[in-house]
């Protein structure tokens, strides 16, 4: 019952208090469209989702099997900084051998994971925080539903800003700085969550 417990402690954490576009501020190195287009900030996101669940299990792995058995663990932002970009090269590579229709859809979005700091940040705080390997794949899950939504809901909203009630000054970026702003406001909220 303790581990299920912690387990929706560590998704509560995840998709809301430590959202990690809108709170921790790690997942906002996508592309432009992204936060313009809400078909491409979902794709950017199932992109962005699936390297986070890929990068945890990958660093967990790493760090578990490689880095303590051999006292290595000074070295973990240097493997994790390789691994993720390794990992967004071989699922492009593999997404347009099997798959070519889905890599020509995504592949823009998937280049610019490799960058994104949001994956890197996830492989990092799983080691970080010592989380078993279930723990670490629900909050790379979690993780990733929540910088989706962040993106999506953000995208969205920047649909519906009028921007010609909006004073001069205001549009473009810093309209879009104040509403990503709100949008984290709302989540800070949330911040200290935690189940007992």
């Amino acid at each position: 019952m303790n581990t299920v417990l912690e387990l929706m402690g560590v998704a509560l954490a995840a998709l809301l208090s430590e959202n990690l576009v809108l709170v921790t501020c790690m997942g906002i190195g996508t592309h432009r469209a992204s936060f313009q287009e809400p078909k491409e900030a979902i794709r950017t996101g199932l992109c962005l989702t699936a390297v986070m669940i890929l990068g945890a299990l990958g660093a967990w792995l790493i760090n578990v099997l490689v880095l303590t058995q051999f006292n290595l663990t000074h070295f973990q932002v240097l493997a994790f900084s390789l691994l993720i970009p390794g990992l967004v090269a071989l699922l492009r590579r593999f997404l347009s051998a099997c798959v070519p229709e889905l890599s020509r859809r995504v592949d823009e979005n998937l280049a610019s994971i490799s960058t994104n700091c949001a994956a890197l940040g996830t492989a990092l705080l799983v080691v970080q925080r010592s989380y078993s390997l279930g723990a670490a794949m629900i909050f790379a899950l979690c993780g990733g539903v929540g910088a989706t939504l962040a993106l999506a809901s953000f995208a969205s909203l920047q649909k519906e800003v009028d921007l010609e009630r909006c004073p001069k000054s205001f549009r473009g970026v810093p309209i879009q700085l104040i509403t990503a702003g709100l949008m984290a406001m709302a989540l800070v909220g949330y911040y200290g969550l935690y189940l007992e």
